[in-house]
């Protein structure tokens, strides 16, 4: 018993003194920079980190835009944007083999040499919304086209020598010129495993069109045949996407225009779908009444849109272009991973 007595007095002192060391290591330890770290209970948007969503991006392309005070103020031919910095020489055609930096680049300088009928702000709304959705685009095409394949080697389906090519087919509803629909056919020149054509769609063909699409073509001969304008509604609209593997896109189709592409893309079994509404009046309608006064019309009509598309199910995402072109510059993004 007594030995028992002293053993347990040795682990108390030990014990005792195991503590009165660490709390004298305690005292002398630096405090904890917490500044830099957010605590994990801090739920608001993520920042500093790749997928972070950017109120106004900075610019990704060859065309930048000077802050104004209104964006309406680069309503202007790009010829006199560019001023002194239009090229002297008409620009040669290009190989399939150019970097898309240097098709953009070619492309400015032709429109700016040739005074093309497009203002400065909807070239640079084009290159932007290209380049922030490019990847993703070819990047689901590319797995909706494998899928396509693992799938018919599964069900013994007979593979044709061209059913190894991704043909991938842009539509681009309410299109007007269709500059931002070209470029996806401009920077992605046919390859051996890949063809990216252009179907644009919209009621009335304008004059700028083919003025743009003959431009286009001198210094990127291969675009001319893989683009093709439908003059046609979104609801009579009907796709020629046997056998391919159709992407959505609509740069600010107006309002209510917005879900009816968005709607048209589903039907169609989009791989892809990316796009900028505007004008969002009534487009927030069968919301709750919270969720508009807390987010506003804007985002409250945008969360809809997105839930439409999880419901179809779609993985969706925002991105944004920079603000010196729109203060309209969200793009909804939604990629089939079924």
């Amino acid at each position: 018993m007594r030995k028992r007595f002293h053993g347990a007095i040795a682990i108390l002192l030990l014990t005792g003194q195991v503590i009165n060391t660490a709390a004298l290591a305690a005292l002398n330890m630096p405090p904890l920079d917490l500044s830099k770290r957010k605590h994990t209970s801090d739920f608001s948007a993520r920042k500093n980190h790749p997928s972070t969503y950017e109120e106004s991006p900075k610019f990704l392309g060859p065309l930048t835009l000077s802050a104004t005070e209104f964006t309406s103020d680069n309503r202007t031919r790009i010829k006199h944007y560019l001023g002194e910095s239009v090229p002297s020489e008409k620009p040669k055609a290009l190989a399939p083999t150019s970097s898309t930096n240097k098709i953009l680049s070619t492309i400015i300088d032709q429109f700016a040499y040739n005074d093309a009928p497009i203002d400065v702000k909807e070239m640079a709304e084009s290159i932007e919304f290209y380049l922030r959705t490019r990847k993703r685009l070819l990047g689901s095409a590319k797995k909706r086209h494998a899928k396509n394949i693992r799938i018919a080697k599964q069900t013994d389906q007979k593979i044709e020598d061209g059913d190894e090519i991704a043909n991938v087919e842009v539509f681009d509803f309410c299109c007007g010129h269709g500059l931002t629909a070209m470029l996806f056919t401009a920077c992605n020149p046919p390859q051996k495993d890949r063809i990216v054509t252009t179907h644009l769609v919209d009621i009335k063909q304008p004059p700028s069109h083919q003025v743009l699409r003959d431009l286009i073509t001198e210094v990127c001969p291969w675009v001319d045949d893989l683009v093709n304008y439908h003059e046609s509604d979104i609801d009579s609209f009907t796709p020629p996407t046997s056998g391919k593997i159709p992407i959505t896109i609509a740069t600010h189709a107006c309002g209510s225009l917005t879900d009816q592409v968005l709607e048209a893309a589903v039907k169609n079994s989009s791989s892809f779908i990316a796009l900028m509404p505007c004008c969002y009046t009534g487009t927030d309608n069968g919301m709750p009444y919270g969720i508009k006064r807390a987010m506003g019309v804007a985002w409250t009509a945008d969360i809809k849109r997105v839930l439409e598309l999880e419901s179809h199910g779609y993985h969706t995402d925002f991105s944004t272009i920079p603000k010196e072109i729109t203060p309209l510059n969200r793009i909804i993004i939604a990629e089939d991973r079924s």
